[in-house]
Order: C-alpha cells, then sequence, then structure tokens
C-alpha cells in the first residue's frame, strides 16, 4: 500500500514540475535604439513566412501579421530606429474573434532574447516571437519571461478555431424572469 502512495506521489511531483518548468533561455545586452535594419535578414525571413497566414495556439489564441509601409523613411526628423524600422500590424485572435489590433505600426528588432524577434512601439508595447519552423511560432509575453505558462507555441493553419465553449445568452423565458 506505501508503495502505491509513493509512487502516486513520484508522479504527482513530475506532473507538477512539467507544468510549471522554468524555461531556459539567453538574453543579450542590446542598446535600446537598435534599428530593424542590424536585424534584417533575420526580420525578412521570418516576414516571409508568416506575413499573412493565421497562426493558432492550443489555447485558442491566434494571431496575423501584416506588412505595413513605414511613412517615416524619408521623414529627417524622426529617430533613426524609426526610420530604418521594418513596420508590422499585428491582429491578436481568441478563437475567430479579433481581440486586440496592434495596428498603429510595431517596428521589428532583434530581442534581448536570443533568437526572438521584438515588435515594438514607441510606447511600451511589446511582443516577442521566434519562428521554430516553417508551420511553428513561439510567443513569450516578456524578454525575460522564465515560465512555461507565459509562453504559447503557435501553429499555422487555414482558419482559426470554433470556440467550443461558446457563450449563449438565456432568453428570459429560460431564465424564469418570465413565466
Amino acid at each position: 500500500m506505501n508503495l502505491k502512495y509513493a509512487v502516486g506521489l513520484a508522479c504527482l511531483l513530475s506532473i507538477g514540475a512539467a507544468v510549471a518548468a522554468p524555461l531556459t533561455f539567453e538574453e543579450k545586452e542590446l542598446p535600446a535604439d537598435r534599428t530593424s535594419m542590424e536585424y534584417g535578414p533575420q526580420i525578412n525571413h521570418f516576414s516571409e513566412k508568416v506575413l499573412g497566414h493565421k497562426w493558432v495556439s492550443d489555447k485558442g489564441y491566434g494571431f496575423v501579421f501584416y506588412e505595413k509601409e513605414n511613412l517615416h523613411r524619408h521623414d529627417q526628423y524622426a529617430e533613426r530606429y524609426i526610420k530604418d524600422g521594418y513596420f508590422f500590424e499585428i491582429h491578436k485572435y481568441l478563437y475567430r474573434q479579433k481581440i486586440k489590433e496592434y495596428g498603429s505600426g510595431l517596428f521589428a528588432r532583434q530581442s534581448t532574447r536570443v533568437g526572438f524577434i521584438e515588435f515594438t512601439d514607441t510606447g511600451d508595447q511589446r511582443l516577442y516571437f521566434r519562428l521554430i519552423d516553417d508551420n511553428t511560432l513561439e510567443y513569450v509575453v516578456a524578454a525575460n519571461t522564465r515560465s512555461t505558462q507565459s509562453r504559447l507555441i503557435l501553429k499555422r493553419v487555414e482558419e482559426f478555431p470554433e470556440n467550443p465553449n461558446p457563450v449563449r445568452l438565456k432568453s428570459a423565458k429560460e431564465r424564469g424572469t418570465i413565466y
């Protein structure tokens, strides 16, 4: 009987460790005013693979990437990191419903998290993506995220999935307000 408890406890501990396992990654010190040009080949490779495609996680969150024209390219008063930027528009979905549109113009640059591309605006908006292969993306919420729960693995799909638990409002009769 004690052996069963020991095996059960060992299984629970191993599952718990796997669920909250820390991510291992490397960080690199980079200047705050870095441009897209310094990481241009990697950004171009990324954009060739992801632009216009739908990417979805097993939790139902999805992203679609669009290229956006850099309107500041010839602006002599614009900061260098804006002038030399590759701009993107990113839409975030939960199942088939758009929940956020990063349309103000996010520019791509090398992330301090090695291997990732940081999409940022001039404010505090930041998204971090890494292309794993032609059909898989990794998204983390911050450059220094260490938890597996703060990461999404996204797969390329033709259509976003339907919500498996749609919210259905009850009618007045079903709620009991009309007898």
